[in-house]
């Protein structure tokens, strides 16, 4: 591993202690069609490190949360996360974290392709832990096309091991259909059914406009032929089917599904109850719901039914997850923070910016908001990714140059812009290492940060 300066070891050190995330290399050995690091801008300032010694990790560990689950093999940063089990020494790794945490609940995304009948009774031996399998197809031909896997077949025969083990796991596929037509995606689902997995997220795949022809597609056909799919056969299985990102505008806090053998399957939830109340507590989220539920041990879940409430109360220790699935909306941090900034600025003209897949839900907010501060303007602007283009439509992935361009475009004066926070790093730099107070130097106004 290469040394890392201060700065380096800095945000290392900030995305365990901030995101429960632990780094361990940067390392991939697959050549993924859909990779989210290939066909990127020039000039982005991200990091890879490569595997990390053990050492540093034996460090990184003494900043990581004893409450909460630790991810491995996801990236809230600017880090570049590789695949955990290409690391040399990942069985001591998951030991350790064992050893200091005897009891925490280890989350790791992973390809598969190490997926060993050592590596998997090493998992055994030190569960509480789920992988996340980013599977993608259920042929070994496809893997290698989709996937560049030179050793397709040990995913393959890792699933069987899971069910020997009774692994927990949760399945996800990028769906190609323009490159690989619609059945297969059918028959992946089908495959990833077959051995009983405890969700299967469908992703939407994304491309920036420096991608290949072949990469491209129509964004809206697409995206509204997987929602039709997805709602389809969601209805056959009894794990949830989920599409990322998900089609939503509001803030209803309906149960997309339920996980098989959970606190929530043994009670009579279903999916499409909607959760209006945890004990005594409206929920005006359904991030809110899912954390005040796995916070506490016991809740009581009042829900509404075909226009009835009904209360049921569910079995769970505090903290253990309840089984109940929602779709991401805002967490109810977020929202508090609008809507404070939205009071200290009533009577003025405020814009909210955001994402385009979270347009409806801002607009949700800034209704309710202009409902009680009637003098207040407050417009929301969903803002493009214009460096990035293509496909891509999230706020983590927007630049200060986008708002700059967006806001200016507008050509309206507002006393206050409000800037998705998920922009920018803990130095407040957005991906190209602009600080986000240049936006406030050329709009010409007062920015706050949420």
């Amino acid at each position: 591993m290469k040394e890392l300066t201060a700065r380096e070891r800095y945000i290392l050190l900030k995305t365990v202690q901030n995101d429960n995330i632990l780094p361990i290399t940067s390392v991939c050995n697959m050549n993924c069609r859909f990779c989210s690091h290939c066909n990127n801008p020039i000039g982005l300032e991200v990091y890879r490190f490569g595997h990390l010694d053990i050492s540093l990790i034996k460090e990184l560990l003494e900043f990581l949360s004893p409450d909460g689950t630790l991810v491995i093999g996801e990236s809230a940063s600017k880090i570049i996360e590789g695949d955990p089990f290409t690391h040399p020494a990942i069985l001591e790794i998951i030991y350790l974290i064992r050893d200091k945490f005897p009891d925490k609940q280890i989350n790791i995304t992973t390809n598969g392709s190490y997926l060993t009948d050592r590596v998997i009774k090493c998992l055994k031996e030190n569960e509480p832990v789920e992988l996340n399998i980013s599977l993608n197809c259920s042929d070994p031909d496809e893997r290698v096309f989709l996937m560049g896997d030179k050793n397709p077949a040990i995913v393959f025969e890792g699933l069987e091991l899971f069910k020997e083990y009774n692994i927990i796991f949760h399945g996800s596929i990028v769906a190609m259909p323009h490159l690989m037509g619609w059945e297969y995606l059918v028959e992946t689902i089908d495959f990833l059914a077959s051995y009983q997995p405890a969700s299967v997220r469908i992703y939407l795949p994304g491309y920036t406009r420096y991608a290949a022809d072949s990469l491209k597609f129509d964004i809206d056909s697409i995206y509204n032929s997987l929602i039709s799919l997805v709602d389809r056969l969601a209805e056959y299985y009894a794990f949830p089917l989920l599409l990322e990102p998900p089609q939503i505008d509001d803030f209803t806090c309906r149960i997309k599904g339920i996980i098989p053998a959970s606190p929530a399957a043994a009670v009579p939830l279903k999916k499409n109850d909607i959760v209006k109340r945890v004990g005594a507590d409206e929920v005006k989220s359904r991030v809110e719901a899912f954390d005040l539920i796995t916070r506490r041990k016991d809740p009581l879940i009042v829900i509404n039914r075909d226009n009835s409430l009904v209360q049921i109360p569910l079995k769970k220790e505090a903290g253990e997850k309840s089984g109940l699935v929602f779709d991401y909306d805002l967490d109810l941090k977020t929202i508090n923070s609008i809507e404070r900034v939205i009071r200290d600025y009533r009577g003025k003209d405020i814009l909210l910016l955001t994402s385009i897949l979270a347009e409806g839900l801002l607009q949700k907010v800034a209704e309710h908001m202009q409902g009680i501060y009637s003098k207040t303007i407050v417009d929301v602007m969903a803002v493009s990714n214009n460096f990035f283009g293509g496909s891509i439509a999230c706020a983590g992935l927007l630049l200060c140059g986008d708002i700059i361009k967006a806001v200016k475009k507008n050509n309206k004066k507002y006393d206050l812009i409000v800037v998705p926070g998920i922009i920018f790093d803990i130095f407040g730099n957005d991906l190209i290492g602009k600080n986000y107070k240049i936006i406030a130097q050329e709009c010409e106004t007062e920015i706050e940060i949420i």
